[in-house]
């Protein structure tokens, strides 16, 4: 990718303008090496998840949606809610992880440089179209079912993500508009790439290395956006992506309450490298194998879609969920074996990764206690923002 074309794509990548309570972006990036190693990144400005902008946004619909946005309470802003949430893999299962949310620093300084500040962490659009990525947190813990922060440790990252398709980024809905009618916006930005660099986590108490972690490993990487609750109208959200060496199989599917499916968003989208995005809209689906996670949360072990594109190729995608990657009150993320076939040619078959979400239940008052002790804010004088 040249400087031209790495700019061009900016206009998408670039954080929007979100002044419509409940409104979030994030930009997502995973990367697991055939080990099972690897990171997951997630940098929010209004963090969809957070129990308290949740019950705000709630509280807002019954009672003050007709305020205009200057007069509306802090609570509902995306802007009282920047976060970041960064996990490490070794071997398959997570080792450390956190989930900061910072509050409002000084205004940013005026620079020509493209990237993506979150407190500390930082995404780079670099001239030759790599992403710079720099991430450190406070980490926490599970400890006797609850978590537990840590001050003493820092976690942290220094990366590069190289993506391998020189592509326009591909834009699509995330979900159905929910009941104020507003968009949520899909940016598959990248979907296939090499990921590279060391994480560390740190005990500066004991002045000892507790992880040292060099990473290559293939990647990938999307970008979300909405302009009203993620959850709002929501029953159930569950989106993935499963790679190989040159391709990458993205999709995404919704359920609202009293219906199977907002079908009219859900999609499948193939990525191969020298080719256009194969897109198959509303494909049929099943779920099969139901198992609980400790959280009582259902996930299937087995779904499989299939369907047409617009030129009428048929595409049949089988994904199977053989392990818990992660756990939580509200998602459930999943190892995953995929293969999509397309009558006449060879099968393509990969690994990725499958998450559910059930965010309704962020609004039950122990599990929405659970999930704020994860949360550790972070004010613009902390030791870990400014190293």
């Amino acid at each position: 990718m040249d400087a031209q074309t790495a700019q061009s794509h900016w206009a998408e990548e670039s954080p929007h303008n979100l002044r419509t309570p409940g409104a979030y972006e994030w930009w997502y990036f995973r990367a697991i090496d055939a080990r099972g190693n690897g990171i997951l990144l997630a940098l929010f400005e209004g963090l969809p998840f957070h129990p308290d902008y949740l019950a705000e946004v709630h509280r807002h619909a019954r009672k003050d949606r007709r305020k205009p946005f200057e007069q509306m309470r802090a609570g509902v802003k995306a802007s009282q809610y920047p976060a970041a949430y960064f996990a490490v893999y070794e071997g398959g299962k997570r080792t450390a992880q956190f989930l900061n949310l910072y509050r409002a620093s000084e205004a940013r300084p005026a620079s020509d440089v493209p990237d993506i500040r979150i407190g500390p962490n930082r995404v780079t659009l670099r001239q030759d179209g790599t992403f710079g990525i720099v991430a450190r947190g406070y980490p926490f813990e599970i400890v006797r079912g609850r978590p537990s922060v840590n001050r003493d440790r820092v976690l942290s990252a220094n990366l590069t993500f190289h993506p391998t398709f020189p592509a326009i980024p591909h834009i699509r809905p995330f979900r159905a508009p929910g009941p104020g009618g507003a968009t949520h916006r899909w940016v598959i930005a990248a979907p296939h790439g090499i990921m590279e660099g060391n994480v560390r986590l740190v005990d500066h108490a004991q002045g000892v290395p507790l992880i040292n972690l060099p990473l290559q490993a293939l990647g990938y990487h999307d970008h979300v956006y909405g302009q009203e609750g993620l959850s709002q109208g929501l029953k159930k959200l569950l989106w993935g992506y499963v790679q190989g060496e040159s391709w990458t199989a993205a999709w995404q599917r919704t359920a609202s309450p009293g219906t199977p499916s907002m079908s009219n968003t859900d999609g499948l989208v193939l990525f191969r490298k020298g080719h256009r995005p194969l897109v198959v809209e509303s494909p049929q689906y099943r779920e099969e194998d139901l198992e609980m996670t400790a959280w009582l949360l259902k996930h299937p072990g087995k779904i499989t879609m299939y369907g047409s594109t617009a030129r009428g190729k048929s595409v049949e995608f089988v994904l199977h969920n053989n392990a818990i990657l992660d756990s939580a009150s509200f998602h459930t993320q999943l190892a995953s074996l995929g293969t999509l076939t397309i009558p006449g040619r060879r099968p393509y078959a990969g690994t990725g990764v499958t998450h559910v979400m059930k965010l309704g239940r962020l609004q039950w008052p122990i599990l929405s206690d659970l999930t704020l002790r994860a949360i550790t804010t972070v004010s613009p004088d902390d030791p870990v923002w400014r190293e």
